[in-house]
């Protein structure tokens, strides 16, 4: 696996990522990645905000095929979920997103990794992100990869609301 930055030209695909995954997901009975978080609009309107500020990366095989996607920035998308101390010291991860024919294959673990060493060379504490409230199996995910459950966000407006944390090694 490999890291590179993603272009404009990438947001069709991770666009597709998502829809692939809302699918799965819904078998899964949850309605994350669907409309019923942020509307398909909305979401490419954000990858390509992304892609102008030089935060959002995408995962290639060793063969060179893009496998999965992450973005990461200093700022949050939805306001009030993190305290500004917090914030300031962190980076944020967002809109991690693995390809079907990828999963299974810890991408999203080498994404975090990745994340991890961008935020110690930018002198960052912590990654910090938040997951779909009702997704515990997402939630067990980052559990197992370092990060701490911090909470959920009441009466926030996105389902998107869970909160954890993971402290950045300096070395």
């Amino acid at each position: 696996m490999r890291m590179r930055q993603a272009t404009h030209e990438d947001v069709p695909l991770i666009t597709r990522w998502r829809d692939e995954a809302a699918q799965w997901l819904a078998t899964k009975s949850t309605d994350q990645w669907s409309n019923a978080g942020i509307t398909r609009n909305e979401f490419e309107k954000r990858v390509h905000e992304s892609i102008e500020e030089r935060g959002t990366w995408i995962a290639e095989s060793d063969n060179g095929e893009p496998a999965a996607t992450i973005s990461m920035d200093n700022h949050e998308d939805d306001p009030g979920l993190w305290q500004p101390d917090l914030l300031r010291e962190s980076l944020v991860i967002h809109r991690m997103i693995v390809a079907r024919r990828y999963a299974g294959c810890d991408i999203g673990g080498f994404m975090l990794d990745y994340a991890e060493s961008i935020a110690c060379s930018m002198g960052k504490k912590c990654l910090i992100l938040d997951a779909w409230t009702t997704n515990l199996g997402l939630h067990n995910y980052y559990r197992a990869h370092g990060f701490a459950y911090i909470g959920i966000v009441p009466g926030h407006s996105t389902a998107s609301a869970a909160l954890f944390t993971r402290p950045v090694s300096q070395s």
